[in-house]
């Protein structure tokens, strides 16, 4: 029968015609009841076929989340805690293709396969390769860590979607020996904090990181703190009681929970903790990955999708750009530091602008750049998505998360097109740009070479993604030496 793959587990039946799509085929057993707050365990075998036709549902989250929304297409639809499954894109008559496996961001508190953006049709069809999208815990469910439950369930949940692709890939027509994993903003996150696991056990060959989050890791304090913020909103005063409690109540704790841990532990409270095992160290100051292969990728101007307009007013820019100098620093910095940053970033235009550029250099583009260049890990690629997009009062410019529709070739989804102002007769070169970052993410996956040099002790050698495409020197030498004396005494190096 066209489309039936028979694999170790049990029969699977897709569905399509240039391309089979397989949607939500199990990688793990459900994690409910006493599997709630465990690492995940494999799936049962299944004796009847199994209907891959349509998505399964996705994790747990909230749709009206503050994280939620605001980008096209970027909802869900259903969600369930028995949600720990994968989709798979195959090209017709796949066999030997390289494997490219998609960790979806969200703030680790949304996301999941059912975004049409992450359809994997076109790059499976276009450049011969199997796509495999994973569905993994998110919020309290993912990252809350209870007494007798394991912590970084969320990053177990995609370990063990590695571990599943490496076994049973092979019978969807991919070579289970070259697989690249690649991940965006929380999705990358997490990537970089299981390359040490990911690098250790050979479940890839090379990783693809774009726009990640690199200092959004808890301590085992952070962590207690926010358990105890989710169980005082929901009425608990046992661990054993979040085990039962139903998802929806321990969803709206969560949510309730979120401004305030927001301002005690930070803007994503639900995230990785360093555990010792999966997590040993924070990905910002150590990234064991040796022998593993990455390509960080940002975008030019990611923090640029929503304006702070009270930026405009001088006195407030600069006491937000001495707020974050001290979060990040641990110090008061003096108005000499201050005046210096408004200086490099007034030729980027107003006030809103110019805090939208020092937050995305401080905040992702430098910290990525700092993980490039001090990684245990094999070549290393640079590149930076320059294209952007324009419409309405505010120039969007090169935001965070303005390059997924075209890493998947999905521009013509969900009104990504009319959104990036590029709609009409006249995309700017949009799906241009689409085509060359597709192609080159599919070299990457097919060979590791992308088609440009590894960065040796600097970063020498950039790629830049933009309707004229290029590859450079470094475009953040100046920010790097303008920061350089803002950072803990004892941190990581720029």
């Amino acid at each position: 029968m066209k489309g039936l793959v028979e694999t170790a587990l049990g029969p699977v039946q897709g569905t399509g015609e240039s391309v089979t799509s397989y949607r939500g085929i199990p990688y793990a057993t459900a994690p409910i009841g006493p599997l709630r707050f465990r690492a995940p365990t494999p799936p049962e075998p299944w004796k009847e076929v199994l209907d891959a036709a349509h998505g399964a549902p996705s994790p747990v989250q909230s749709a009206s989340s503050l994280f939620s929304g605001g980008l096209p297409g970027n909802q869900v639809g259903a969600v369930s805690e028995d949600c720990l499954t994968v989709d798979i894109w195959a090209p017709r008559d796949a066999t030997g293709c390289p494997v490219l496996v998609w960790i979806c961001g969200g703030a680790y508190l949304t996301g999941g396969s059912a975004i049409e953006t992450y359809d994997g049709a076109a790059l499976a069809e276009r450049h011969r390769l199997v796509v495999v999208s994973v569905n993994y815990r998110l919020g309290a469910l993912g990252f809350l860590w209870p007494g007798g439950g394991d912590p970084n369930c969320g990053l177990r949940d995609q370990l063990a979607a590695l571990r599943w692709v490496g076994q049973h890939i092979g019978a969807f027509g991919g070579d289970p020996g070259n697989i690249t994993v690649f991940g965006e903003s929380a999705g990358a996150g997490s990537i970089l904090h299981i390359v040490p696991v990911i690098a250790r056990e050979r479940l890839a060959r090379r990783a693809i990181i774009q726009s990640p989050g690199v200092e959004h890791t808890q301590t085992a304090a952070d962590a207690g703190r926010v358990k105890a913020t989710v169980m005082q909103a929901v009425g608990l005063t046992d661990d054993a009681m979040l085990w039962t409690v139903p998802a929806e109540q321990l969803l709206d704790a969560q949510e309730r929970s979120m401004p305030g841990l927001m301002a005690t532990v930070g803007s994503m409270p639900f995230h990785p903790v360093v555990d010792g095992d999966v997590v040993a160290a924070k990905p910002g100051v150590s990234l064991a990955a040796t022998g593993l292969d990455l390509l960080i990728s940002w975008t030019a101007e990611e923090m640029r999708l929503y304006p702070d307009r009270a930026a405009d007013d001088p006195v407030r820019l600069r006491k937000r750009i001495g707020g974050l100098i001290q979060r990040r620093s641990g110090a008061e910095p003096d108005g000499a530091a201050i005046e210096r940053l408004v200086s490099f970033y007034e030729p980027l235009g107003a006030g809103a602008d110019m805090w939208a550029g020092v937050q995305t250099d401080c905040l992702m583009r430098l910290p990525a750049r700092r993980v490039a260049l001090h990684a245990d890990a094999g070549a290393v690629h640079l590149a930076q998505f320059d294209w952007g997009a324009t419409g309405g009062d505010w120039r969007r410019g090169a935001f965070h998360a303005i390059d997924l529709p075209f890493s998947f070739g999905t521009l013509d989804r969900a009104g990504w097109l009319e959104f990036l102002g590029a709609g009409g007769d006249d995309d700017r070169g949009a799906r241009r740009v689409a085509d060359d970052h597709m192609a080159t993410w599919a070299a990457y996956a097919t060979s590791g070479d992308p088609g440009w040099a590894a960065i040796g002790p600097t970063p020498d050698s950039v790629r830049r993604f933009d309707t004229t495409p290029d590859v450079t020197g470094d475009p953040l030498a100046g920010a790097a030496e303008v920061w350089q004396d803002l950072w803990p005494a004892d941190g990581p190096p720029m």
